[in-house]
């Protein structure tokens, strides 16, 4: 079905961004600044409510998240996703064949041949741990924000979410592999944190959309439903920038310039990985909803995991911890970038979709 804004590019291109993230396109930058800046208020005026509103607030943040989009998901395609060799194949050999080491050597060009070595901006001890720090993140996959990423920009769904529990599985055995031969550190990941966000952030949204979908879909207002749930996932999106922010605000105050500089780093490496996979699938013949659930698979990082490993073999270096912990405050802003990004081509690419 054609989308009846085709007739005006620019307009149609607005369209398609406003529809798909619940607000004014030219608004939703201004109210994640905003959220970015209340988060980062709160963290420095509330910092003793900080470890409750992220052992709380983020899982809260992220179901509501996560959920809406299992609701637009279809059983049997989700089955199908599950078992397609070729597409999960190339995930896989793309993410961790290509991966931590892309990762880790952005991480190296960046901390230590410009940070460090051309500019001088941090000394070699800094550089060093940062490098350790970056290389954790390029380590593992995600398997939560995967399905938002990929909900947002228009890919298909049932094949993300295939994505994250193949890599929930994976990671479990590569992830100390990449640190080894990277780090030369030994580390253990632990499958009950692998379990746990699998349950929280998979396991859980899936089995309550599941049921939302089964028990409403045949009724005359489940686009009305759908609709709301997308507004919904836009708000719970705004609620985990300000609860990340001030959980993590003290973070900003005492190294504001590492900061800028990982978020040039993960912008980076964001968006390297993500066309390394979206352009690689469009040269095998996939389609942009395909081709885009694999790219966000390849480019998102799994957070917690690294955090884990920095807090258990790296505490005494004290800047990997805090390299690793920068992460999540970034996410969100960087990546929806990168969502931007999609939903322009997504108008270009692929016109006849309906959105």
């Amino acid at each position: 079905m054609s989308n009846p804004g085709m007739g005006n590019s620019g307009q149609g291109n607005n369209a398609s961004i406003l529809r798909a993230l619940g607000l004014k396109a030219i608004l939703f930058p201004i109210f994640v600044a905003i959220a970015i800046i209340l988060g980062l208020e709160l963290g420095v005026h509330l910092t003793s409510f900080s470890g409750l509103v992220s052992t709380y607030g983020i899982p809260v943040g992220l179901f509501f998240m996560i959920y809406p989009a299992m609701v637009k998901i279809k059983v049997n395609e989700l089955a199908k996703s599950l078992t397609d060799a070729k597409k999960v194949g190339l995930m896989v050999a793309l993410n961790y064949a290509i991966d931590p080491f892309l990762v880790a050597g952005l991480g190296y060009f960046f901390f230590y041949l410009i940070f460090y070595k051309a500019l001088g901006l941090v000394n070699l001890t800094i550089a060093s741990q940062a490098l350790v720090g970056v290389i954790l993140l390029g380590a593992a996959p995600c398997i939560a924000m995967v399905i938002v990423w990929t909900d947002l920009s228009r890919g298909n769904l049932p094949l993300g979410v295939s994505f994250v529990a193949w890599n929930s599985i994976i990671q479990i055995f590569t992830t100390p592999v990449y640190v080894y031969l990277l780090t030369r550190t030994t580390v253990f990941v632990n499958p009950m944190l692998i379990l746990e966000s699998v349950l929280e952030y998979l396991a859980i949204p899936l089995a309550a959309g599941v049921v939302t979908r089964y028990l409403l879909q045949e009724k005359a207002y489940f686009s009305r439903v759908l609709k709301v749930l997308d507004n919904v996932q836009t708000i719970a999106l705004l609620f985990t920038i300000v609860v990340i922010f001030w959980g993590e605000g003290y973070g900003i105050v005492e190294y504001p310039s590492l900061i800028w500089m990982m978020a040039i780093v993960m912008l980076t490496f964001y968006f390297v990985l993500f066309h390394i996979g979206y352009y690689t699938s469009r040269k095998l013949g996939y389609n942009y909803a395909d081709s885009t659930a694999i790219g966000y698979s390849v480019a998102a990082r799994d957070f917690e995991v690294s955090i884990a490993i920095a807090v258990t073999a790296f505490a005494k270096y004290t800047f990997v911890p805090i390299i690793t912990a920068i992460g999540p405050l970034l996410e969100i802003p960087l990546m929806l970038i990168l969502v931007w990004v999609q939903l322009t081509r997504y108008r270009k690419e692929a016109p006849v979709l309906r959105v």
